[in-house]
């Protein structure tokens, strides 16, 4: 059975675990489509706190990216790990930006995202990009 769990940030940026009890498949989701949801969903939040100069914490089940199976076995080609560790990567150097970097950073972890989405699954690629945030 898969237990799925998502992240709620309050003030000062606390990971309070509650039960996600929504899939939008009908057919059931995979964990790696759970685990990407949950991907976006924090990226929402972590772009609204880089233009209140927020510091945010990724949460560590994404470092499951490379163990989360996916809905269709031939998503993960020998591509794969390598966009999976350069998101991790970005994710750690956002995590570690000072408020001069933070927006760039945090366009990094979107841009790693998208790299990955535009050859391997494109269907999420538009809403992926309105997470960018313009730079001045």
């Amino acid at each position: 059975m898969l237990s799925v769990s998502s992240y709620h940030y309050k003030t000062g940026w606390t990971n309070e675990v509650f039960a996600d009890t929504t899939d939008i498949n009908p057919n059931k989701s995979s964990e790696l489509s759970l685990l990407m949801r949950q991907m976006y969903n924090h990226a929402a939040e972590a772009r609204k706190a880089v233009s209140e100069q927020r510091t945010v914490s990724y949460p560590k089940t994404f470092l499951n990216i490379n163990t989360a199976k996916p809905t269709d076995d031939k998503t993960k080609n020998e591509y794969y790990t390598t966009f999976a560790d350069l998101y991790l990567q970005t994710l750690d150097s956002y995590e570690n930006a000072t408020n001069t970097n933070r927006v760039k950073s945090f366009n990094n972890v979107v841009n790693a995202c998208l790299a990955c989405h535009s050859s391997h699954c494109p269907g999420p690629v538009p809403k992926i990009k309105r997470l960018l945030i313009p730079l001045d």
